[in-house]
């Protein structure tokens, strides 16, 4: 499975975003309903040690959280760019995106695009600033060659390349055996610092 989720309070869904591969909008989005109807008023979304993926998959999730505008732009290196925005039909709840120096590439412009539309609250540290898009281009002898071949930016333009990645919003350092719980999933919700930083805020938020 590509997300998975749960109710971390009576008032707070989880929705932990492994990869922007295929089949992570529909998986995600699912989980998002399902978690609303158990009672969710607001949801964190985890995307630390998610790789990326698709831009179309990130966009799928985005476009159903965010209301109408750009959602992502990419230009490539001949100077063609091109924009993926959103419809009006969005999701009106606080939201919080738990990040990490292994947030990468689509999970860094996913969490960009959540904050910069301040629909989202990011905690935790800041992510790896993969601003560029690699194009696999396979040569006679069957090897594999990617070429850097355009830049990503947020909504407002930012390219997190240059950036030195997205900064949280709030800052939540944690030390090595606590990132290594966190990657392997052996931690619980009470010992996750970033998690329950993101509980609180939002349960500020919710009232």
């Amino acid at each position: 499975e590509v997300a998975s989720g749960e109710m971390v309070t009576d008032t707070i869904g989880y929705i932990q975003i492994n990869n922007f591969n295929e089949r992570c909008a529909q998986e995600t989005l699912s989980i998002f309903a399902d978690l609303e109807a158990q009672g969710a008023k607001a949801m964190i979304f985890d995307v630390r040690f998610n790789p990326g993926g698709y831009v179309s998959e990130m966009v799928d999730v985005l476009d159903y959280l965010l209301p109408a505008g750009v959602l992502f732009r990419s230009e490539d290196f001949m100077g063609r760019s091109q924009e993926e925005t959103s419809d009006a039909a969005c999701k009106e709840i606080p939201m919080a995106v738990l990040i990490n120096g292994n947030s990468v590439s689509a999970a860094e412009f996913f969490a960009a695009a959540l904050t910069e539309y301040d629909y989202a609250v990011t905690v935790g540290q800041p992510t790896l600033g993969k601003g560029y898009f690699q194009q696999g281009i396979e040569l006679s002898d069957g090897s594999l060659v990617n070429l850097s071949v355009g830049k990503y930016y947020t909504p407002k333009g930012v390219s997190l390349a240059e950036a030195g990645g997205l900064q949280p919003d709030i800052l939540v350092e944690v030390d090595e055996e606590t990132m290594a719980k966190i990657y392997s999933e052996t931690i619980s919700a009470q010992e996750d610092l970033q998690l329950q930083t993101a509980i609180a805020e939002l349960q500020k938020r919710i009232g």
